[in-house]
């Protein structure tokens, strides 16, 4: 842990900004400044170096992790990715490209030891050999002295959160859209392609445009990508041509053979193995010869996986689809299965692959150790020899290595190089680029010197190409922050879209977002499109009053004249109001009085019937038709008085007829009075339905009322003896009338005070603390500060309030009553 977090100190560097946003092929329309419109990339493993691959991308809140395995030059916890670098719990998916352990060896360690939450996403290949591999390396765990990373029920944990994915299937995953693409590489390798809101990334991890004896090359892309996430294994290096290493592989091993050594393959047990137990078997077929020259495979876990291989034959290339038609190709006659290194004793010269590929351990070490000391042996590294290996040791010309017990070994075995890495060289990687041709491109999985010349190759090849391509090289921990501003695309959906509308044309609906999509519906269309439902908000609000409702329509009448209409409301219609939406009456006894009112008139009209046709009760029984109606006129005199005043008819309503209730614009807003009862005083109740144009009409409604309540005692008077003495530019006037209007008002807020106009002062007891008030200078005395402060604050605001009150007073009250009650 110390080693690891030295080491992390010296990697820590400045973020990389780019500022100039992405526009190629989208259309600005608009940019949320709200939005985290900055993408981030950060490299937690394979920044400037081949090993634990793990990259974060996080753009407008989401978070993909790319990948997670172990650095294959180091053990324990100092072989894993840098975790403690960002909050896991952020992490909404994690993708493994591929099964190799530089690339899915930490899953269960980050299921099992970290607060991830999010999902992971691997291709049906990849699972299935994921979960064998993981299960030998839990066992060889046990049997190093190595700090153990996880554990079985970590690697179970893990199996269970995996989700599988096929090539080209597209997963959403909260609004992201993930889809992978075939890598070559190894079976079931991908590249993995992600779109956050119209920000498109790819992320190719090991990847080979060139077809091998398995397996087809990487696909292209049909949509190009904004950011490619690119690994540059092999730099600015070019692969040989397939034929030219396949024979120079054969050629050198024949050679070994021949001068009677032994050929050792360190090997990766799954993926490069079986493309030279492939090459080999049909290099034995074509060479009787070698008939009795036996070829060893030394993994129980690559013998185990070859049903895989068997399984998904529909992600091989064409040649091995069409050879499963004939023959099984991975049933090879010519290789046999090798347990322990004690089964080569007495055997001559023979092929052996053995892991792991590195020569860091395992099966490959010891045979590697037996062997090295006779010339007449051979090792070929067939994989990407990583910094700080064995592997890479002793293609450095070395004369000796130091063996696993820390003695001396000599190195006189034959050491070539002959690479069947199925990773994009240069030529590739430029082929690859150029058909995508993106403006960002983040290079990882590399060493630092193949990563300064692959950066600067890509920039020069764009620049002499005239194409403008950034290209990054970032270490482990340094983030890349690319700037990108995409479109805002609203689709029109539902009624809305029946009319197109035209370029100018306002549209008018509800803007719903889900994840990074965005629609605008008729609020009608909302249960159809979405899983939303519409809602209106009641709001109620009682008002303490006793001002007729008769003033209040006044009072409206002269304020929204020729904007809003007020009209009154029947005791009818205030129940049919009710039961419309589903209420009870707020009287418990109104139905019943109804029926009683009915009953009464009922009886009324029976005697009228009566009296003008003598004693003929048989057809009054039959006049119910008529007794209704005169209900039903009954319920709505404003409406019958109307017609009879249009008429030129005498209105027989009494004239100080009380409404029931009032409507402000079609019913938009209610105001109903209510008695003195269990709400303890007489108030006014407004109902209206939330809404913004209604909302400000309730707060005119309420204004209204509460102007119309009973001001201040004498504060009338006093304010007409205020503007009488202006008049009359009566200053001794003029001062006593304002110290009685402040009187009025200091009495509203601390109980009536003692007036003293020839002092102009006021004393006053307040929370049992005697305070008197200077009005000519404003001083305040009182022995409580708390309380003085709040006179002063009261004093304060009663000169602003009263400053022109004179000439307010000279203008039309807005109720058009002055302030009295009652009146009409």
């Amino acid at each position: 842990a110390p080693e690891r977090s030295a080491r992390h100190q010296r990697i820590m560097a400045a973020p990389i900004q780019v500022s100039a946003g992405m526009k190629r092929s989208i259309e600005m329309v608009g940019d949320d400044p709200e939005s985290d419109d900055m993408l981030r990339i950060t490299p937690l493993g394979a920044g400037s170096e081949v090993g634990r691959s793990c990259v974060m991308a996080t753009y407008k809140g989401k978070s993909v992790m790319f990948d997670c395995g172990v650095h294959p030059g180091y053990a324990g916890i100092a072989s894993l990715p840098y975790f403690d670098e960002v909050d896991l719990s952020t992490v909404d998916a994690l993708l493994v490209t591929h099964f190799h352990l530089d690339h899915c060896a930490a899953v269960p360690f980050l299921v099992g030891h970290t607060n991830f939450k999010g999902r992971i996403l691997m291709t049906h290949p990849t699972k299935a050999i994921f979960n064998m591999l993981m299960t030998d390396f839990v066992k060889l765990q046990k049997n190093n002295d190595s700090e153990a990373l996880f554990t079985e029920q970590d690697l179970k944990a893990a199996i269970a959160m995996i989700e599988v994915v096929d090539f080209h299937q597209e997963i959403v995953i909260d609004g992201m859209k993930v889809t992978p693409y075939r890598a070559g590489h190894v079976l079931g390798a991908c590249m993995f392609f992600v779109d956050i809101d119209g920000l498109r990334v790819l992320y190719t991890g090991d990847y080979s445009r060139t077809p091998d004896r398995h397996l087809p090359g990487a696909d292209l892309p049909s949509v190009p990508p904004h950011v490619v996430i690119s690994e540059s294994t092999y730099g600015v290096s070019p692969h040989t041509p397939r034929e030219e290493r396949e024979k120079r592989f054969t050629d050198r091993v024949y050679q070994i053979l021949n001068r009677g050594g032994k050929v050792l393959l360190p090997v990766v047990a799954l993926g490069r193995a079986q493309e030279l137990l492939l090459i080999l078997e049909d290099h034995w077929k074509k060479h009787p010869e070698l008939a009795n020259v036996p070829i060893y495979q030394a993994s129980a876990l690559a013998r185990r996986a070859m049903t895989v291989y068997q399984t998904y034959i529909n992600v091989l290339n064409s040649d091995m689809k069409a050879a499963f038609e004939e023959a099984n190709p991975f049933v090879f006659n010519h290789v046999q299965h090798l347990s322990h290194a004690g089964g080569l004793d007495d055997v001559g010269p023979c092929v052996v692959l053995a892991t792991p590929s590195m020569l860091q351990s395992g099966l490959s070490r010891e045979l590697f150790e037996m062997w090295c000391g006779d010339a007449n042996n051979g090792v070929i590294i067939a994989d990407f020899a990583v910094q700080g290996t064995l592997a890479r040791e002793i293609l450095s010309d070395c004369k000796s290595i130091t063996s696993r017990n820390g003695g001396e070994i000599p190195l006189k075995m034959s050491v070539d190089a002959i690479s069947f890495s199925a990773h994009a060289d240069y030529p590739q990687t430029q082929q690859f680029l150029d058909a995508l041709a993106p403006p960002h491109v983040v290079l990882v999985h590399g060493e630092t010197g193949e990563m300064g010349k692959l950066k600067r190759a890509l920039e020069g090849k764009a620049a002499a190409d005239g194409k403008t391509m950034s290209v990054y090289s970032p270490k482990n921990c340094q983030s890349v922050e690319i700037k990108y501003s995409g479109s805002k695309i609203v689709k029109v959906m539902g009624k809305l879209a029946e009319n197109p509308p035209k370029m100018g044309d306002r549209v008018r609906g509800l803007l719903v977002k889900k994840d990074f999509g965005l629609m605008l519906l008729a609020p009608e269309d909302l249960p159809n499109y979405t899983k939303l439902r519409t809602a209106a908000l009641k709001q109620r609000q009682m008002v303490p009053t006793t001002v007729p409702l008769t003033n209040i329509r006044f009072a409206l009448e002269a304020l929204f004249e020729g904007i809003h209409t007020v009209t009154t409301l029947t005791a009818a219609e205030i129940k049919q109001r009710r039961k419309d939406e589903g209420e009870e009456s707020s009287d418990g006894e109104d139905e019943a009085k109804e029926e009683v009112k009915e009953e009464a008139e009922g009886e009324t009209g029976e005697e009228e019937e009566e009296t003008t046709k003598g004693k003929k009760k048989a057809p009054a029984k039959k006049k119910a038709a008529p007794k209704k109606k005169a209900v039903a006129k009954k319920e709505e005199p404003a409406e019958e008085e109307i017609v009879k005043q249009e008429m030129g008819e005498e209105s027989t309503a009494p004239v100080d007829a009380e409404p029931e209730g009032l409507s402000v614009n079609g019913g938009a807003l209610t105001i109903m009075k209510r008695p003195e009862g269990d709400r303890g005083v007489e108030h006014a109740l407004i109902e209206w339905y939330c809404e913004p144009l209604t909302d400000m009409i309730a707060d005119a409604v309420l204004s209204v009322i509460l102007q119309l309540e009973d001001e201040p005692k004498g504060l009338v008077e006093a304010e007409e003896m205020h503007k009488a003495a202006i008049a009359a530019r009566d200053k001794t006037g003029a001062a006593a009338a304002r110290l009685r209007i402040v009187a009025a008002m200091m009495g509203v807020q601390f109980g009536e005070p003692d007036v003293n106009e020839e002092t102009q002062t006021l004393k006053m007891r307040i929370d049992n603390v005697n305070a008197e008030v200077k009005y000519a200078t404003r001083d305040v005395e009182c022995d409580d500060p708390g309380v003085k402060a709040r006179v002063e604050v009261a004093l304060e605001r009663i000169d602003v309030a009263i400053a022109d009150a004179s000439f307010s007073r000279t203008l039309p009250s807005v109720s058009g009553l002055s302030g009295s009650r009652g009146a009409v």
